[in-house]
């Protein structure tokens, strides 16, 4: 006789061993990660990320200044700049400044205090920051003078006699001049007869200040400007070394430089940048791709003046003469 077996019932379903992934992998025996170490996970992975960035002094394949290295290292670490200032007391303003390397903000003395509270905040070493960064933005002065960090350079500063020589070579200068000076008023001949030749001389001397004073002058208000025809890297300095501008331009970003000052003007790419007066271009800052170093903001006067020069000639023609109905 047959026996019976008792079926399954329908409506049941057998027992899961445990879940499986479409790969595989058998996900019931993994621990999840819990909320807190996910948190660490990220942070050491935003830790991982600033340090490359800061040893590489790259970012995405773009070689950074050290202003812009504190910027990308703290937008890894996911800090925020007003953050940063209520927590270490420094300005934001001047955290911003101290990024883009524009330092005519910042009071004498402040800078080196100020990067050393910056690089803490950032977890950087603090001494290869202000080195670096006083080196590329030509701040060496402040660093051997400021009280933080006194041993910074030379540990021993060589004492340099110069300053006796100086000295030396000018009081002998003096003596010499005036034992020269006795000696032409004790052995006084008879006193010459003013001739033609000194006039000569003396008028010479007038034409040669006159051409100066004819040469044609350029206007101290001519609207010369610099653009960025595509993104760039420029810097502007003072004849007193001052940085005005040292920063990565976008395109079609202008900036106008005093003029009659004795600006320079540098950048690492001269063709992506134009000299213009107003809708006029007057020429290249330098050749397409390749850097350019000091270059004179007054030296480019001359020809913006001539260029600028026929169309505020022509905006100054009145409207009868242009058209040719003046009244005679």
């Amino acid at each position: 006789m047959a026996q019976n077996v008792p079926t399954e019932p329908a409506g049941d379903k057998p027992e899961e061993s445990g879940r499986v992934e479409d790969n595989g992998t058998n996900r019931s025996n993994v621990m999840p990660i819990s909320a807190e170490a996910a948190r660490q996970l990220d942070d050491y992975g935003r830790r991982q990320r600033a340090d490359e960035i800061f040893r590489s002094g790259k970012y995405e394949g773009e070689e950074l200044r050290m202003g812009q290295v504190l910027r990308r290292v703290r937008e890894a670490l996911l800090l925020d700049l007003g953050e940063i200032a209520r927590d270490s007391r420094i300005r934001e303003n001047f955290l911003m400044a101290i990024e883009r390397m524009e330092l005519q903000t910042i009071a004498k003395g402040y800078l080196v205090p100020y990067l050393i509270a910056y690089s803490k905040y950032l977890g950087l070493p603090e001494q290869e920051v202000v080195q670096r960064y006083t080196r590329e933005c030509g701040a060496v002065d402040e660093v051997k003078t400021s009280a933080p960090v006194p041993k910074i350079g030379q540990i021993s500063k060589k004492q340099t006699q110069l300053p006796l020589i100086v000295a030396a070579c000018g009081a002998l200068l003096l003596f010499v001049a005036g034992g020269f000076s006795v000696f032409l008023l004790m052995n006084k001949g008879p006193e010459e007869v003013v001739s033609p030749t000194v006039v000569a001389v003396s008028g010479a001397r007038d034409s040669l200040f006159a051409k100066n004073a004819s040469s044609p002058g350029v206007p101290a208000d001519l609207p010369l400007e610099i653009v960025a025809v595509r993104q760039g890297w420029l810097e502007v300095r003072g004849a007193d070394g001052t940085i005005f501008l040292s920063r990565t331009m976008a395109e079609g970003e202008n900036y106008f430089p005093r003029l009659k000052a004795g600006w320079t003007v540098s950048a690492r790419n001269g063709g992506a940048f134009e000299w213009r007066v107003g809708d006029l271009t007057v020429g290249p800052l330098g050749p397409e791709g390749a850097q350019v170093f000091s270059i004179g903001v007054d030296d480019q006067l001359v020809r913006a003046a001539e260029i600028s020069a026929p169309v505020v000639a022509e905006a100054d023609v009145p409207p009868a003469a242009a058209n040719g109905n003046a009244t005679r």
